[in-house]
């Protein structure tokens, strides 16, 4: 499938991803510190945030820096949600959840996993 011109050239737009890369991370660490109600709609299971924030960041990972593969980013991103969790393990209204930090490894592989098949489908190449 041929995707159009101007699609090409804002998968190519790495500094786009990245800058969106970074504000996820912020956001995603806000959210998941603070005592708050979320101000944003968010899924009725917990695991379900997780699979998709982490999804989310997959997708950004492979857009951003496209020469990586899977593996540094599957450690990196997980890192992240272990450091999330143990974060969280030490604050008053939140705990650590071990079915948290998986839900966020199958919203890394899954997120990879769109990607490639977007690339593969359409064509399409990430930026080398």
């Amino acid at each position: 499938m041929r995707l159009p011109e101007p699609v090409y050239k804002l998968i190519a737009c790495q500094f786009l991803w990245r800058t969106l890369f970074c504000i996820s991370i912020a956001a995603i660490t806000w959210l998941g510190f603070t005592s708050e109600p979320y101000p944003i709609p968010s899924a009725a299971s917990d695991k379900v945030n997780h699979l998709l924030a982490f999804m989310e960041l997959a997708i950004l990972t492979r857009l951003g820096w496209p020469r990586l593969g899977l593996m540094p980013p599957l450690l990196v991103l997980t890192g992240f949600g272990l450091a999330l969790e143990l974060g969280q393990s030490i604050t008053p209204w939140r705990d650590f959840a071990l079915s948290d930090l998986l839900a966020d490894v199958i919203g890394i592989l899954l997120g990879y996993g769109l990607m490639t098949m977007f690339f593969r489908f359409t064509a399409a190449r990430p930026a080398a």
